[in-house]
């Protein structure tokens, strides 16, 4: 009986290892790409919003036969925090080995590309900063500080907005996008005021009521959740009678009913098409359509880059990605510059009946 018990333990232990494969991809060399993600926390909405995107881009890339590999994507929750983000981009590296990274967000570009650089592996991100793109194996992938600023100033002036109040909130990259829109504000014309405030602040009474009463036409807001619906719900309370716009910080909350009426100006809208096949009505999922391109990108580029019968090293996908330059995908027209960024417009929403949707 225990000879018995012993050898069905055996069993069991070999079957929980196996990797099931499709029988199409057993004899496809496999590219492997890691990612992780904020899936849970604070961020957790977009952060699952951009998991279920790339892993829809990657499902639909392994529906074509006719490709050289197959693709597998491992994924992990970093909470957007800097230590898992560094302990799970080692363990994609030397644990799993694999060809791709993807890093979400800007602080985990910043930990993550040196990695990249220093192991000679593909690194996209989704965030800001030059400082992401410091190798030839590091990309990024999103609207630069540079489109989503002329995109703030075309709203405005399709509203002739002259005077505006601009709410920034003291994270991330908020200096870097400040500076550069109060040059295209200037250069426009528009008056302009700034107010600041910290991460982990609750109480936005005085702001507000320094906003209602201030000379401006429109509040423009950096500010993520959180703090962006603490700030919004004290806007319905004191009645600011203003209109009012976010930068990408409104897709990221679970309550669009207190956003009823106010505009986002930033990355582009999921279609309500790709919304419905990830699981994603009603969200604009921030970000998500350059997951998908990603993919997309990803795929193209070894499946093209020009090898001898083998997985294209780092070394020609970079080649490859540089020397074609021009794609197209969900967000549009995507230009990669030399420097490894992609360039696409940004696009204003609205929310509607507690639904986010493209402005006229």
């Amino acid at each position: 009986m225990k000879k018995f018990a012993l050898v069905l333990c055996m069993i069991l232990a070999l079957s929980a290892c196996k990797e099931e494969k499709a029988p199409e991809t057993l004899a496809k060399p496999v590219v492997k790409i890691g990612a992780s993600f904020p899936l849970s926390g604070n961020m957790a909405a977009i952060g699952n919003a951009a998991h279920k995107a790339l892993v829809a881009s990657i499902n639909d890339v392994n529906k074509n036969k006719n490709n050289k590999y197959h693709y597998v994507l491992i994924t992990d929750n970093d909470q957007m925090d800097a230590k898992y983000i560094l302990n799970i981009a080692n363990k994609f590296i030397f644990q799993d080995k694999v060809d791709v990274l993807i890093s979400y967000f800007s602080v985990a570009g910043r930990i993550v590309a040196p990695l990249a650089a220093e192991h000679k592996i593909i690194n996209f991100n989704f965030g800001f900063g030059d400082e992401v793109l410091q190798s030839k194996y590091n990309f990024q992938n999103f609207l630069t500080v540079e489109a989503e600023n002329e995109a703030v100033i075309s709203f405005l002036k399709k509203n002739e907005i002259q005077n505006v109040d601009l709410v920034y909130q003291n994270i991330g990259a908020a200096d870097q996008f400040l500076a550069h829109l109060e040059k295209l504000l200037e250069k426009n014309k528009i008056a302009y005021t700034i107010y600041r405030f910290n991460k982990g602040e609750r109480d936005f009474k005085i702001l507000t009521s320094k906003i209602k009463e201030s000379l401006s036409e429109a509040v423009f807001i950096y500010a993520f959740e959180p703090e962006a619906d603490i700030l919004t719900q004290e806007f319905r309370v004191q009645n600011v009678q203003k209109l009012v716009a976010y930068n990408d910080g409104l897709p990221m909350t679970n309550n669009y009913e207190i956003y009823e009426g106010y505009y986002n100006i930033g990355s582009i809208m999921t279609p309500e098409k790709y919304q419905k096949e990830w699981g994603l009505e009603g969200e604009n999922a921030a970000y998500a359509v350059y997951l998908y391109d990603t993919g997309q990108i990803i795929a193209e580029a070894y499946e093209n880059a020009p090898t001898h019968n083998r997985i294209p090293s780092s070394d020609e996908i970079s080649a490859y990605l540089l020397s074609k330059q021009n794609y197209f995908g969900l967000a549009g027209n995507l230009k990669l510059d030399q420097k490894g960024q992609f360039h696409s417009k940004g696009q204003t929403t609205i929310v509607k009946n507690n639904y986010l949707t493209i402005a006229d």
